[in-house]
């Protein structure tokens, strides 16, 4: 059995910097990834389902720091169990030789503290998070899921030497450095509503008139009210937190190759598999997060495509109207004229209408698609909540 102390120092330091990561996730997602203004038809449909979703984000990053924290006393508790044991055969030594009359200087008891683990060696580019830099590299990989975390799991542990020379403890990546205020593109939605209000608010009566409803309450302003940006910004938020997780699963891979030298024996055996187990969980959550960022973004680059539609939709209402509203205003002949094509012109208005109605149900459809990001998450929730319970058992049978 070897044990070298410098290396259980540096792996609880590394073990409690993951729990501070993994809290710091919970947080970020509670501060961005859930909208906030939601009084739209659409938006009121995505809320219940945003905060669901991101009530279960935050347990498996809950559950992942206290995983880490519980592991963590552990290696102390293994730490303050080895000093003991030394200290004990010291004692003994020197026992046995003043019974046979030798006396030396007692050895220096070893000492269960150690160095002090620098700052990891990666963070997040400088540029991360930015909508220009970020935006199709983080689209490009929201399809995963988490079928995929089990295979990627072995990959990052095979290579895990790449990342850490055996016997060298440290940590890979600071995985906070990825949990920036996530940003928003242009308010396509709120310059909808703007050009919408320009080009129907004088003539929108006319559709009272007729319709008995107001097209513009009906098809812009009251779907679509609420903080668009917010939706975007939720979809960023899910994808920082998808990447600081794989950095956590990539340090807890690091712990694997970094003990190998340097504590060996059935309980450094038993960490390396822990870690591996715990880095396959971290990957899971990673997914787990970024198929929900991907879904929010997709809802949010459908709605983007849908005010391209509504937009010419209006436009063609608008220049209907305007006819409508001029043959009403002119005496006798301009009544005649539009007695003949008011029907045909109404029929026009209505389909348009209808139109709309279908690109906001292809909306409602992508919000709904968001149902599976709960199961996702919570899916990786179940590992993590599984593997903690575990890790207190463990902890409280070697305390």
């Amino acid at each position: 059995m070897v044990v070298d102390y410098a290396t259980l120092a540096l792996t609880e330091q590394v073990l409690a910097r993951q729990d501070r990561h993994a809290h710091a996730i919970a947080d970020h997602l509670a501060d961005h990834a859930d909208i906030g203004d939601a009084t739209g038809l659409l938006l009121g449909m995505f809320d219940p389902l945003s905060r669901a979703a991101v009530d279960a984000g935050r347990r498996g990053a809950q559950a992942l720091g206290e995983l880490d924290a519980a592991t963590a006393q552990s290696v102390s508790a293994v730490a303050a169990g080895f000093v003991e044991a030394d200290g004990l055969v010291r004692d003994t030594m020197l026992r046995l030789l003043a019974e046979v009359g030798r006396g030396p200087a007692p050895p220096i008891a070893p000492s269960p503290a150690g160095p002090v683990l620098p700052a990891a060696g990666e963070s997040a580019p400088d540029d991360y998070g930015q909508v220009d830099s970020y935006l199709w590299q983080k689209v490009g990989g929201a399809g995963e899921t988490l079928g995929d975390a089990a295979r990627d799991a072995r990959a990052l542990l095979e290579e895990v030497g790449r990342w850490g020379p055996p016997g060298q403890v440290s940590e890979l990546v600071d995985a906070s450095s990825f949990l920036v205020a996530p940003q928003a593109p242009d308010n396509f939605v709120q310059d909808l509503r703007w050009s919408a209000g320009l080009l129907l608010g004088s003539i929108d009566w006319v559709a009272e008139q007729f319709l008995g409803f107001s097209i513009l309450d009906r098809c812009v302003y009251h779907p679509l009210a609420g903080d668009w940006q917010g939706l975007y910004r939720a979809g960023e938020a899910w994808g920082h937190g998808g990447d600081a997780a794989q950095a956590i699963a990539r340090n807890h891979a690091g712990l694997v190759s970094g003990t190998t030298a340097t504590w060996e024996g059935h309980a450094g055996n038993a960490f390396r598999a822990a870690q591996a187990t715990v880095a396959g969980g971290a990957l899971g959550l990673s997914y787990a997060y970024d198929y929900a960022g991907g879904l929010v973004q997709t809802v949010s680059t459908v709605c983007k495509l849908a005010c391209a539609g509504i937009g010419a939709a209006l436009n063609t209402i608008a220049n209907i109207l305007l006819k409508m509203a001029a043959e009403a205003a002119t005496p006798v002949i301009g009544w005649v004229v539009g007695a003949v094509t008011a029907y045909d012109d109404l029929n026009k208005v209505v389909r348009n209408v209808r139109l709309v109605y279908t690109i906001l149900e292809t909306v409602a459809s992508a919000i709904q698609d968001f149902v599976g990001a709960k199961t996702a998450v919570l899916d990786a929730v179940t590992v993590l909540e599984d593997l903690l319970e575990g890790a207190v058992e463990s902890a409280g049978a070697v305390a």
